[in-house]
């Protein structure tokens, strides 16, 4: 490879933003490269470096996935499983006392065909 090619290469090290410009479609490798061996490194590039305060950011996102995962590897399986059925058992019970007085005030309509009940129309049913 020539060592205009390897410059680059590091000039682009030094500069990380251009990769997200190309990635996002805003630029190409050969435009950026054009320009760099007209402007050189002294160009307008300042734009392209990466500020301290991302480098911190992606520190402290990096933080938070280990420390997420450190959590996730402590769920035990068996107190999640235990956790649904009481929430389950609950639900039952609230629905039980729910469920009473809604029964009493439903009217069951019977079809006047056999139809399947996701095909069933209005006015299959009887009035």
């Amino acid at each position: 490879m020539s060592t205009s090619i390897e410059e680059f290469k590091a000039f682009v090290k030094n500069y990380p933003k251009l990769k997200h410009e190309v990635r996002e479609g805003k630029r190409t490798w050969q435009s950026i490269y054009e320009e760099w061996t007209l402007l050189g490194d002294d160009g307008s590039w300042e734009s392209y470096k990466e500020s301290e305060n991302s480098k911190i950011t992606s520190t402290e996102g990096q933080e938070f996935i280990k420390s997420a995962l450190q959590y996730v590897k402590k769920i035990n399986p068996d107190d999640i499983t235990k956790t649904i059925g009481t929430v389950q058992k609950v639900l039952g019970i609230v629905q039980s006392f729910g469920g009473t007085k809604g029964n009493q005030n439903r009217i069951n309509y019977a079809p006047r065909r056999r139809v399947d009940p996701l095909f069933r129309r209005f006015d299959d049913y009887d009035d």
